[in-house]
């Protein structure tokens, strides 16, 4: 008998924690469970549980048999989030230990909606990670050419280390100036800890980021150090769970620059926003099969509407990204997030007396009201059954039951009757603004990076992402929506489509065309680097892909423009091909004739990504030729509001799993997965491409 193996992506959202299992012949599994923030094992342990239910198998089966499993976890966002944090100290330059208070000119507002900034009488930096009595500075210096200027002080350096413990610190970051020039004493204080108290969490600046820019750098190690302690407690208590009830192997941990590493190795903070991550990989892989190779990636949860863009089959990486309301300086995907998804609370704004809708949200606990779990507050999943698009016998494939009529009765005292307005106008006003705001945030994303929209596809996903697509889509004005047949557990199919990457970054100036010898000399240097955790991770060299990229910018600016760099000996040739590439790709971003070569163009940091490729779910095309006649797959019909009528109309209702390749369904009609729900609205078509893909385009 074949033997049956499993490749598993997870990923724990705000609201639901998702699996996919994928077995040796390519076929899909879904699992799905509620959140669980008292323990986010319990999410885990649920939706594999599921997923074994729905393959008719134990869970003990499937783990024993699982080759892969990927994690993608909200753990590190929640804890930054609502700062439960271990207490923290941080290491630095004497001199500079008000780096992180001062922030950057931004910092008052970095991370605020605009209406929040708007309020400048009220607005505020955020409260430190580190306070300042456990900041910390030491004598020492180390230029920019990495020489030793003048040497540490040991004496210093081990009382304020004991301070920080007499204090109670449980975690350490250390971030000393020009200390990626030249880490000799960052590895020196960190050695003093190690001997003296190895209890405690370490993060080190040389190690974690080695990159110029002294505040992002010194946030990126104290969040680093301050949720490094409960994440590791996390991944070794999952592991231990997982690995007793038959798993062989540890799981695999998603990072936030596209891809997975050992759970030994992962980085804490790279785990921020590792579950939508997951989303993006999974259409960069699912383009490559359909053949579109520019994509708008939308993913629409409970909790949050993720957004990011890909061009040419290729994602694009942040420049200092935020973390809540930080900036950081780690390779992470660009997404873009706010607050709107399905668990989105609707109100009355105070100050204005008119609707609002976000960006607080349920979550999973209590969750929307029609969940009866004790939630109060009206969201946007109410709103939608309200409405009509959800069958609320049938939601989460009919294992949780919605309660329409506390639905009806939140939104008639919290919305309706004060703005004196109709129940249903009440829920088709949340509906609308949702959409709005989610193609408004779309255009600016996109257009932002120097495209249009209109040379775009958008993908679907999330739970949410089907029931609101059709519209935001239409308003942004994209040539068709994709939803894949894995919608609403997306980023845990994509996450379980992830190769094994470690990202790079590291700062060395040089004004070009450089020193070739350098440029080779520290390519090289990193690449040894690469090999070397990969080999400790126990993948051999010949299985191993450099992918090379530079920053650059022309000189006396402060901003950089990445580029992609070709493998191989860098040679003057090369050379003059990069700058040529850089200056064609900066103009794209800034405008035809923004470029100054005059300036001469310099290299900011030097990047490497190491790639191992992992099996890859199968995607089935169909073996059927296409099918016209959609009937077999009509389930019956509902009344659901529409504002092209601005009313109920009888809506046909369609059963997702009986739809064939070739089905062309005419809007408005309503399709119901297990797990999500999918909006056709009128002057809509959808069809069912070879791989079951419901794609929508206007007529």
């Amino acid at each position: 008998m074949k033997e049956r193996n499993f490749v598993i992506g997870i990923d724990t959202g705000g609201t639901f924690t998702d699996v996919v299992v994928v077995d040796t012949d390519g076929n899909i599994t879904l699992g799905k469970a509620l959140t669980d923030y008292r323990d986010l094992k319990r999410g885990v342990i649920a939706s594999l549980g599921s997923a074994a239910e729905e393959i008719n198998i134990s869970m003990e089966d499937l783990l024993k048999n699982a080759i892969f499993i990927g994690h993608g976890t909200t753990l590190g966002t929640n804890a930054v989030i609502n700062r439960r944090f271990v207490k923290t100290g941080h290491i630095t330059t004497k001199g500079h230990e008000d780096t992180t208070l001062i922030m950057k000119s931004a910092g008052r507002t970095d991370g605020l909606s605009e209406m929040e900034i708007r309020h400048q009488a009220i607005c505020r930096k955020p409260e430190p990670i580190v306070p300042r009595y456990l900041i910390k500075g030491v004598v020492e210096r180390i230029d920019c050419f990495g020489k030793v200027f003048l040497p540490l002080n040991l004496d210093q350096a081990k009382r304020i280390i004991d301070e920080l413990i007499e204090d109670g610190v449980e975690a350490i970051g250390i971030s000393l100036l020009w200390s990626f020039a030249n880490p000799e004493h960052e590895k020196t204080i960190k050695q003093i800890i190690e001997d003296n108290y190895p209890h405690i969490y370490i993060s080190s600046s040389s190690e974690v980021v080695p990159q110029i820019r002294e505040y992002s750098r010194a946030m990126t190690v104290i969040i680093d150090a301050a949720i490094g302690r409960l994440m590791e407690d996390y991944i070794n208590s999952l592991n231990k769970d997982l690995m007793d009830r038959g798993l062989k192997y540890p799981i695999s941990i998603m990072q936030a620059y596209g891809g997975v590493t050992s759970s030994a190795t992962a980085r804490p903070i790279s785990t921020i926003d590792s579950g939508p991550v997951g989303g993006v990989i999974g259409s960069v892989y699912l383009s490559k099969i359909i053949g579109c190779p520019n994509i708008i990636t939308t993913d629409v949860g409970g909790t949050s509407f993720d957004i990011s863009l890909i061009t040419n089959g290729t994602w694009f990486f942040a420049k200092e990204p935020l973390v809540d309301r930080y900036r950081v300086q780690i390779p992470m995907i660009d997404i873009k997030t706010v607050g709107a998804g399905g668990g989105t609370i609707a109100r009355i704004d105070p100050a204005t007396g008119s609707l609002k809708v976000g960006p607080d949200s349920a979550g999973s606990n209590p969750g929307p009201v029609c969940y009866d779990l004790g939630g109060t507050e009206p969201t946007v999943t109410d709103a939608d059954l309200i409405l009509g698009y959800i069958n609320p016998d049938y939601f989460f494939e009919g294992k949780m039951r919605l309660n329409k009529e506390k639905a009806h009765k939140a939104l008639e005292e919290k919305i309706a009757n004060p703005l004196k307005i109709s129940v249903v106008e009440a829920a088709a006003g949340i509906y609308e603004l949702t959409n709005i705001f989610m193609a408004d945030n779309l255009r600016l994303a996109v257009i932002e990076k120097g495209y249009d929209p209109r040379d775009f596809v958008l993908f679907a996903f999330g739970g949410n992402g089907p029931m609101h697509a059709a519209s935001y889509g239409r308003e942004l004005g994209v040539k068709s929506v994709y939803i894949p047949p894995q919608a609403s557990t997306f980023s845990a199919f994509g996450i379980a489509s992830s190769d094994i990457v470690h990202a790079y970054k590291y700062t060395e100036l040089h004004n070009m065309p450089g020193d070739l010898q350098k440029l080779n000399d520290t390519f090289l240097k990193m690449e040894k680097k690469a090999l070397e955790d990969m080999a400790n991770e126990g993948i051999k060299k010949d299985r191993v892909i450099l992918e090379r990229e530079l920053d650059m910018r022309y000189r006396k600016q402060v901003h950089e423009v990445g580029i992609p760099v070709k493998s191989g000996k860098l040679t003057q040739t090369s050379i003059s091909e990069i700058m040529d590439s850089w200056e064609t790709r900066y103009e794209l971003i800034y405008g035809k004739g923004s470029g100054f070569k005059e300036a001469g163009i310099q290299i900011v940091s030097f990047g490497l990504t190491a790639i191992s490729r992992t099996p890859k779910p199968k995607i089935k095309k169909a073996e059927d030729p296409p099918v016209a006649d959609v009937f077999p797959a009509l389930k019956f019909s509902r009344d659901a509001f529409f504002k092209k009528y601005n009313d109920f109309v009888e809506t046909s209702v369609y059963d997702y799993q009986k739809l064939r390749y070739g089905n062309i369904i005419e809007g408005p009609a309503i399709i119901e997965a297990s797990t999500t729900t999918m909006i056709i609205l009128p002057e809509q078509k959808a069809r069912m491409d070879e791989y079951m893909n419901l794609v929508i385009e206007n007529l």
